[in-house]
């Protein structure tokens, strides 16, 4: 199997050519998503979790979940928390993603997270492309999910895109919007067919 991860900064669009690549019938895996289920409540990640950082990121509405947003307020301020969260969370999440691609039977898998690169997950892929999209229109974006502060605590916890690119295999420009995206994808899996004689 072909492993290809799909990164990108914060609102460039990297789960939406996610998606698309799905479209195209590869197997795609969002590790935020799957991230998501590690810290369920109950789980060992869980307990570990609400240990170090306390009660007070349990949400209010009585299921006593993570709340993913106060939490992510905690470690986009310090550095030395995301360290212990990633610490945490990471070994199980690279567990259960080689489990999924050992099942699979596809040629090909798109493994999209945020910090594909900065955590030196890539060094485990063969490829790894990145989503480019200007500041502007990425903060645009993503005004509904993230107020500017948040948005900007995100973005410095990340490479910036030009180190992205000196790590990355292949650029998807996402500046001029959706039907831009089809054959640059497209472009991509001829290179993929080509390099790998999937076809």
């Amino acid at each position: 199997m072909v492993k290809v991860g799909l990164t990108g900064s914060i609102g460039s669009g990297k789960t939406t050519v996610l998606n698309l690549f799905k479209n195209y019938g590869f197997l795609t895996i969002n590790l935020d998503e799957e991230a998501k289920k590690i810290i369920k409540k109950n789980s060992a990640e869980y307990k570990k979790i609400v240990d170090f950082f306390g009660k007070n990121i349990l949400n209010n509405n009585n299921d006593y979940e993570i709340d993913r947003k106060i939490l992510a307020g905690i470690i986009f301020s310090d550095f030395s928390k995301k360290k212990v969260l990633e610490d945490i969370i990471y070994p199980s999440l690279r567990t259960n993603i080689d489990h999924i691609l050992q099942i699979s039977r596809g040629p090909i898998a798109i493994i999209e997270g945020a910090v594909i690169i900065e955590s030196g997950y890539y060094l485990n892929l063969d490829k790894t492309i990145l989503v480019t999209c200007d500041f502007s229109k990425r903060i645009k974006r993503t005004y509904r999910k993230f107020d500017f502060e948040d948005f900007i605590k995100r973005n410095k916890n990340q490479l910036s895109e030009k180190e992205k690119i000196k790590k990355s295999d292949f650029i998807i420009n996402n500046n001029y919007g959706f039907k831009f995206l089809i054959p640059q994808i497209n472009s991509f899996i001829h290179f993929l067919n080509n390099l790998y004689k999937i076809k």
